[in-house]
């Protein structure tokens, strides 16, 4: 069952891809995905919650390099500073970047003027289809349960406002034609770190 269920979502993601880039964001109806990919419509909502969740699995598909990072990204807590292994992600994450950049030319001028998934979008979307911020949301839980992060913190919340912002930061006008260098993406890590850190003992 698992494996078909795999292969479902192989080739809702595959005919999400196709129909994007034959047809653009909004007319690539999910109606249309799931005649391409050979399902019925209501087979899309069993996988995903919504159709930005199948956009956001149809952006991560290209990036195999760094969701297979990222998964071992959990199990590395408490081996180096916090600081250090934030650093590290955002590095990992930088290489949504074009992605990012692709969805935004992808949605084109008619499509601005009713936005249905952009890049301030794109966090939560890829939270639903299961992808990088569920895995950094896990390595928040184990930093927080080793004392390392504030105990208020909601790893999940956490982790999608913490990609929002450098994904944010990443594809802004500010971040140049090549996006962060490896100073800002420290920069923005220590900025990160001080808000993160547990607040001192009394």
């Amino acid at each position: 069952m698992q494996e078909r269920s795999r292969r479902t979502r192989e080739s809702l993601v595959r005919a999400t891809t196709e129909l994007v880039a034959e047809v653009g964001y909004h007319r690539a109806t999910t109606k249309a995905i799931a005649e391409r990919a050979g399902v019925s419509e209501g087979t899309i909502y069993r996988h995903y919650p919504d159709k930005r969740a199948l956009f956001a699995a149809a952006v991560l598909a290209g990036q195999r390099e760094v969701t297979d990072w990222m998964e071992s990204l959990p199990g590395r807590a408490g081996t180096a500073p916090l600081a250090d292994l934030l650093a590290e992600t955002f590095t990992q994450l930088s290489a949504l970047r074009e992605a990012v950049l692709s969805l935004d030319a992808t949605v084109g001028e008619e499509d601005r003027r009713h936005p249905v998934v952009g890049r301030e979008e794109l966090p939560a979307a890829l939270a639903a289809a299961g992808g990088p911020p569920h895995l950094l949301a896990e390595l928040l839980a184990a930093e927080q349960r080793l004392g390392r992060l504030d105990p208020s913190l909601e790893p999940a919340r956490t982790a999608v406002m913490l990609l929002a912002a450098f994904l944010g930061v990443q594809t802004s006008p500010l971040a140049g034609a090549d996006g962060l260098d490896r100073e800002d993406v420290q920069a923005f890590t220590a900025l990160v770190c001080r808000g993160l850190a547990p607040p001192p003992e009394s």
